[in-house]
């Protein structure tokens, strides 16, 4: 590249100097100065106004949340004042139950329980002290034991945990802050509030201030209108006992802190002695002094708390005040700016006015511009000869070539170019081509093509086949006439190769997609693919059939749009484990086209990208409707058998019954007669029927237990057993029936264990077992072994008869299940499983030890105490 500057000569004369400051650039700055003061002064006190509006706007806030809390506070009290205004006597287990609904470990946090201090006189203190022993608490006892006319003492106090036990029995009455608030609603007929307390809850080191609140209940029912009637009335009171920082940081998570700092002090006045709860926590006395303080008069259940609410730091950081000095500052810069500009501007123009020798600088400046654009034009040729594109130019009606470049000249090879016309250089030019350049030359109008296929001879000297983006445009001469074209080419023969391959692919996806369709289509089940947004990417033609879409209005469309939101409900689940990347299989229920509707067995197929991300997964759905009616119709035929056995065990009780009456009655009338052989083998013969009737009646009655038991009408009594004397009393029932199968009886059980259980149940479970060992142990001797820790009794029964294979261990639990031949051994094989049954139901589990021929130990574990309060 070729370039150059001349320059003119310059005249370097400095312009005069500057003598004064001008009094324009004064008087702006003086105006500038009290523009500025006048703005932050406004802005000072607007700032002022909003940041104190703020201020405010947070405190009413807080002062809202702490209200509602402490009123939902007093709604949960008068509600469990109304459970004891409905009923004569509120268990414990009722108030535990009614307590556990309400939930406060989750609605209330803060609130550490919900009881209940009843009013009792001096002589009732022991029936009341024996009564609640009676129901489930033990250990009650009222303190302090002092006498007195009166106790107010804590009977119910749920969650029943470590820290609420400490206060069950606690007389409040005899502590002067607990008493002034019971009087108050007492007289009141109100809820009240008390003052500062430490909680008899407060066990460990880490006390907080804490607070009760109280409500009355009334043997009416209602609250007395008179304050003689209401101090006779009092039934008890209940109440809630609050740990300040527990209430008040559950009002005021750390996710949704308090916008203030607020302090809440026992009493009118903010006496740091009554301090109840601080907000500022581990940030207390790290700040300085808080520019916004505002007090709080509250009276809470006739209670009055002072309320003191400062700004955080957080608060302090975002108000505007503090900007107020900057913004004078930045006002005053602004003025001297001002200032300076129009002194500037009043100078510039000054020394305009004064120079004259710029004009020569302006005409060297000019031939600097004109050598500069010689060297523009340069620098453009060299350019075009390095342009990677096709760049030529054709001069005259006979588009002679003017001007190619390099990469044109590379493309023809060694033909001779410039002065030659275009058709002795390309003697094989595509028809047409040169009719376009006359076109072109004549008209005026610049033409393009794009991709052109130009097969022809290149460089190579063979024929290539290239394609070609191009542009002719016209040009002009200094008249304006057309005196040439122009040309522009760029190859794109590797594009358009790729492009086509890129098509030939899809195309053959295309094709793979059809034969897809038409497979899916063929198969009798619903087929689709759902992508991440739940849309319907591909489905088969069952759709149509089973619900009269066709597939292609499907796509596109959310399962929630197909299907229907009612339907959709029931398919989320699966919907969002399989888009999670889980492979889910599960049975529904679809509404058909017609009106009915389909059950599908559905496997859903998570699909992943390269990266491992689900991006959508694939559907397949079979019709089950058929066997889903096959199971319904083999579930009623199992309903009506066991209806069956029910009514069937019923009807045959009653004549059983009887017919034992009289062989009891015959058994007494034989045993009045003198012996002889009639009267012997009479007494035989009734005591081998009674044998059979008694084995029938036993048939009968676990016929009737499978019936309850299929039917959920099986019930349970739960009551106080010693479950040492049970197992004893049926040992010594069935020791006479083991003596005739000559197998000795042991038993080792504790001389008592206590417990809470269904008795008759549990006898029968003993009485199963036992008669088990004597059938299938005859002959050798059966240990019966019971041991207990403090939760559970372990009762073990062992025989050492025929013994159970190992593959036959499992099903004997079950209905009708037997390990050995009916022909040897009676029975319908239902003992077993009633057993397992009944054990469940009490909470208990059963297992078996046994090897073919070495006896079989049954094992039982139960619970000494019921698994759910009943």
């Amino acid at each position: 590249m070729v370039s150059g500057t001349i320059l003119a000569p310059v005249n370097t004369a400095a312009p005069p100097p500057f003598r004064r400051f001008p009094l324009t650039a004064l008087a702006v700055l003086a105006v500038s100065l009290l523009l500025a003061g006048a703005c932050m002064a406004t802005f000072l006190v607007t700032a002022q106004s909003r940041d104190a509006a703020r201020f405010e706007s947070h405190v009413q806030m807080t002062q809202d949340r702490i209200t509602a809390q402490l009123d939902s506070n007093i709604s949960l009290l008068r509600g469990g004042a109304g459970l004891f205004a409905a009923s004569d006597f509120v268990t414990p287990q009722e108030f535990r139950l009614y307590v556990q609904r309400l939930e406060l470990r989750k609605h209330d946090p803060g609130v550490l329980g919900l009881g209940f201090s009843q009013r009792i006189s001096a002589n009732e203190k022991e029936d009341w002290t024996a009564r609640l022993r009676a129901n489930g608490m033990s250990s009650f006892h009222i303190w302090p034991d002092q006498p007195r006319a009166e106790y107010h003492s804590v009977i119910y106090l749920e969650p029943l945990n470590t820290r609420n036990e400490a206060a069950l029995g606690y007389d409040m009455f005899t502590d002067p802050t607990r008493r002034e608030a019971m009087e108050r609603a007492w007289l009141s007929g109100e809820p009240a509030l008390s003052g500062k307390v430490v909680l008899k809850q407060e066990t460990n080191l880490e006390q907080q201030a804490g607070f009760l609140l109280y409500v009355p209940v009334y043997r009416s029912g209602l609250v007395p209108t008179t304050e003689a009637e209401r101090l006779a009335m009092l039934q008890g009171f209940v109440y809630s006992p609050l740990r300040a920082k527990d209430l008040f940081d559950a009002m005021f998570p750390p996710e949704h802190p308090p916008r203030v700092f607020f302090r809440i002090y026992d009493g009118a006045e903010a006496d740091p002695e009554q301090l109840l709860y601080d907000s500022a926590g581990a940030e207390k006395g790290i700040h300085k002094v808080p520019s916004f303080t505002h007090t709080w008069r509250l009276e809470f259940a006739g209670r009055p708390w002072t309320v003191v609410f400062t700004s955080r730091p957080s608060f302090e950081s975002s108000m505007l005040t503090p900007w107020a000095p900057l913004v004078g500052a930045l006002g005053f810069m602004l003025s001297l700016l001002v200032c300076a500009v129009t002194w500037t501007q009043i100078a510039a123009r000054q020394r305009a006015e004064a120079s004259e020798a710029e004009r020569a600088q302006l005409l060297a400046r000019e031939q600097a511009a004109r050598t500069e654009a010689e060297a523009q034009r340069a620098y453009l040729n060299d350019l075009f000869m390095q342009a990677p594109a096709l760049i030529g130019i054709l001069s005259g009606p006979q588009h002679v070539f003017e001007f190619v470049n390099a990469s044109y000249r590379r493309l023809l090879g060694k033909r001779e170019v410039l002065g030659k016309p275009l058709v002795e250089v390309v003697k094989d030019l595509p028809p047409g081509i040169l009719e376009m350049f006359d076109t072109i030359y004549r008209t005026g109008q610049p033409h393009s093509g794009q991709e052109l296929c130009l097969p022809g001879v290149y460089a190579t000297d063979q024929v290539e086949v290239r394609y070609w983006n191009f542009v002719w445009q016209p040009r002009r001469g200094p008249s304006g006439q057309v005196d040439g074209v122009m040309i522009f080419a760029s190859e794109v023969t590797e594009q358009v190769l790729a492009r086509q391959q890129v098509e030939a692919s899809r195309e053959e996806a295309r094709r793979s997609a059809r034969q897809l369709q038409t497979i899916t289509d063929a198969l009798p089940a619903l087929v689709a693919y759902i992508d991440s947004e739940e849309r319907y990417r591909f489905a088969n033609e069952t759709y149509e059939t089973w619900f009269g879409i066709k597939p292609e209005n499907l796509l596109g469309k959310t399962i929630l749009e197909f299907i229907g939101e009612k339907a959709y409900a029931r398919f989320r689940d699966p919907v969002q484990r399989a888009l999670s990347g889980e492979t889910v299989q599960y049975e529904g229920e679809l509404p058909l086209k017609g009106g009915g509707s389909v059950f599908t067995q559905s496997s859903y197929m998570p699909d992943r990208d390269p990266s491992g991300q689900v991006r959508g997964f694939v559907v397949l759905a079979f019709d089950v409707t058929e066997r889903r009616r096959s199971e319904e119709t083999v579930r009623t035929a199992v309903r009506l058998r066991d209806e069956f056995l029910s009514v069937a065990s019923h009807e045959l009780k009653t004549p059983l019954t009887s017919l034992s009456l009289k062989l009891q009655t015959l058994a007494r009338e034989a045993a009045t007669q003198s012996e002889s052989p009639f009267v012997l083998k009479t007494r035989t013969n009734v005591e081998t029927a009674r044998k059979q009737i008694k084995r029938l009646s036993d048939l009968i009655g676990d016929l009737l237990d499978v019936s309850r038991i299929s039917s959920g009408k099986m019930k349970l009594h739960w009551e106080p057993v010693d479950f040492s004397a049970v197992v004893r009393e049926v040992a010594a029932r069935l020791e006479p029936e083991a003596t005739r199968a000559e197998s000795r009886l042991t038993v080792e059980t504790p001389d008592a264990l206590p417990g809470r259980s269904d008795r008759m149940r549990f006898e029968q479970v003993v009485e199963n077992l036992l008669t088990n060992a004597i059938k299938y142990g005859a002959g050798k001797p059966i240990h019966i072994q019971m041991h207990a820790d403090a939760q559970r009794l372990v009762l073990t029964v062992r025989d050492h008869g025929i013994g159970i294979a190992p593959e036959h261990q499992v099903r004997i639990f079950e209905r009708f299940e037997r390990a050995v031949s009916e022909r040897n051994y009676g029975g319908l094989g239902l003992g077993l499983y009633i057993t397992r049954t009944i054990l469940e139901a009490l909470g208990g589990t059963i297992r078996v030890q046994s090897e073919t021929g070495q006896g079989a130990c049954f094992t039982v574990e139960l619970p000494l105490e019921p698994p759910a309060g009943p």
